[in-house]
């Protein structure tokens, strides 16, 4: 007997091949990421603030899916020298944490070098230098708030800056600070702007922060005290900075490229940066 041919809708076949489709999505892919060599990690900043405790940090490079604390670097004799002909040696205070003295603070049109040497080497390397300038500021900034009820679920309070702005390109970066607390204590949260649109002019209210009103920690009552420090920084500093935190930003992981270790202004292969910058503080009280 002859057998005859069925005829499918397109429909049918559509949702067949769709099943193919998602069975096949479902095979498990191993994939091997090799371990590049380990590098010196660094972390560096002088300000010009005199109460701060400043410190530069050394640890060990990590495979990307490392979930560990970065291997700490001890015993390194690491020193700052100013072409001011000052020169600091310092004191490792905890395992990778190297300690400038108390009272230290950087001083602006002084450009500042690091010297690491090293008690092992690290990717064939021994000595590890850097360096960077400190750039000029402003006498004077003014704090503002401006609240935004239309901006997310609570609306968001926006710290506005009132700056008179030096002549020539400048880069700043924000702090953010509630009752003395940091709030942009991580560099994908501080705000980092140049003068662009107003270089040389007054700066009339930019929002160099932001708070969320549904967020618990940023919540303003009266009585609270918002601060924000301006920090005059290095154009390569501020380009790592936004480098860094387009690295961190969501990215769609299908069309993104891998992470990869931002540029900074280490020798010899070294990551990290090491910067110094001068600085300004205004407060209000919220009411």
């Amino acid at each position: 007997m002859m057998k005859t041919l069925k005829k499918y809708s397109p429909k049918i076949l559509l949702f067949l091949m769709l099943g193919i489709i998602a069975a096949s999505c479902t095979e498990r892919i191993d994939v091997e990421l090799d371990d590049t060599y380990t590098r010196l990690v660094v972390d560096g900043q002088l300000t010009g603030d005199s109460t701060e405790t400043h410190t530069i940090i050394l640890t060990e490079s990590t495979s990307y899916f490392y979930n560990q604390p970065p291997p700490p670097v001890t015993n390194a004799n690491v020193s700052v020298k100013g072409d001011d002909g000052s020169s600091i040696l310092l004191s490792e205070q905890d395992p990778c944490v190297y300690l400038l003295p108390e009272g230290f603070k950087s001083k602006i049109g002084v450009n500042y070098s690091l010297d690491i040497d090293l008690e092992k080497e690290i990717d064939g390397h021994i000595k590890y230098t850097a360096s960077s300038s400190t750039p000029s500021i402003g006498d004077t900034v003014y704090i503002g708030l401006q609240y935004q009820p239309d901006w997310g679920e609570k609306g968001y309070y926006v710290v506005q800056c009132y700056y008179w702005d030096p002549l020539g390109p400048n880069w700043y970066m924000f702090d953010i600070y509630k009752n003395d607390t940091l709030l942009t204590d991580t560099i994908s949260e501080k705000q980092v702007v140049d003068d662009t649109f107003y270089d040389g002019g007054f700066t009339n209210g930019i929002g160099v922060g932001y708070l969320d009103q549904s967020r618990k920690d940023q919540v303003l009552k009266p009585g609270d005290v918002i601060s924000f420090r301006a920090s005059s920084i290095t154009e390569g500093y501020a380009n790592f900075v936004w480098e860094v935190q387009d690295e961190v930003s969501f990215s769609t992981p299908l069309f993104s490229g891998p992470p990869a270790n931002v540029v900074g202004n280490l020798s010899d292969g070294a990551i990290g940066y090491f910067t110094s910058y001068s600085v300004l503080f205004a407060s209000m009280v919220f009411e």
